[in-house]
């Protein structure tokens, strides 16, 4: 089947969230369901992948099965150096090569804005050219983690603490409305919380959760020019970030959620 026609005047925005960005998929299928595709995407670590991935062209049963058995140490690597980070992006950026191929950002079929923050001054910038896997790598690279990469001069790291769905990305771009895919949103706290290493996680969900919902405001995003927010706040089911399965379980769950959403505003 063809593929509708890109709408100029629609955004995609999708949020990071390590694992959760799985259900990204799911939103996916409900757009495609409803023959939905939009003109321009912006996203943020595992945001700004799945985003790359579907702007690439591929289909969101494509995107499922090129991650089905993805574990994290297909993207980890110990750094030599531990400088800035424990953990070298070299595997990663090899993956994000074998899935999307060596190719720049301004040749994706959608238009792609990427977040990543200046560890140097701390702005965050919005990658639209240059090289895809190393922009996602700027993009996913945890701080204390994963060691920044260096782009141009800065030297760039996960922006998901601060804008981890970056609505601003779209200002200028003429869209009209953005439909978000939020996995942090009022349904983003893990139910079990039984480690140091869960507390942590936890911390980090309760101070993006609060971030992001000061940043869309009580009343809905009031955008730059008035932009419409179709908001999705993906129902997690209190599932850790860190569990890949369980995050993957989810996607049908997330499906039916975002096509009741999309019904209505479409």
């Amino acid at each position: 089947m063809s593929k509708p026609e890109r709408d100029p005047e629609l955004g995609l925005c999708l949020a990071g969230g390590g694992g959760r960005g799985l259900l990204h998929v799911g939103l996916f299928q409900a757009m495609e369901e409803l023959g939905i595709r939009p003109g321009i995407i912006a996203g943020t670590s595992s945001g700004a992948l799945l985003g790359a991935l579907y702007s690439s062209g591929k289909s969101a049963e494509e995107i499922r099965a090129s991650l089905d058995g993805f574990k994290w140490t297909d993207i980890i690597a110990p750094s030599l150096l531990r400088r800035r980070g424990i953990l070298s992006t070299i595997r990663m950026q090899a993956f994000y090569r074998r899935q999307l191929g060596n190719i720049n950002i301004e040749d994706l079929p959608i238009r792609m804005k990427i977040a990543a923050t200046n560890l140097l001054d701390g702005k965050v910038v919005r990658f639209t050219t240059g090289s895809l896997p190393k922009c996602l790598a700027a993009s996913t690279a945890v701080p204390g983690i994963f060691e920044p990469v260096r782009i141009d001069g800065g030297v760039f790291y996960d922006s998901g603490g601060i804008y981890n769905l970056p609505l601003e990305l779209f200002a200028g771009e003429g869209v009209k409305r953005i439909i978000a895919g939020n996995t942090i949103g009022r349904y983003g706290l893990m139910k079990n919380v039984n480690s140091v290493q869960d507390t942590l996680n936890q911390a980090y969900l309760i101070r993006t959760m609060h971030l992001t919902a000061m940043r869309t405001g009580p009343m809905g995003w009031p955008g730059k020019n008035d932009e419409e927010l179709i908001l999705i706040d993906y129902r997690t089911g209190g599932a850790n970030p860190a569990n890949i399965s369980d995050c993957a379980g989810m996607i049908e769950a997330t499906r039916k959620q975002a096509l009741g959403i999309l019904k209505q505003a479409f």
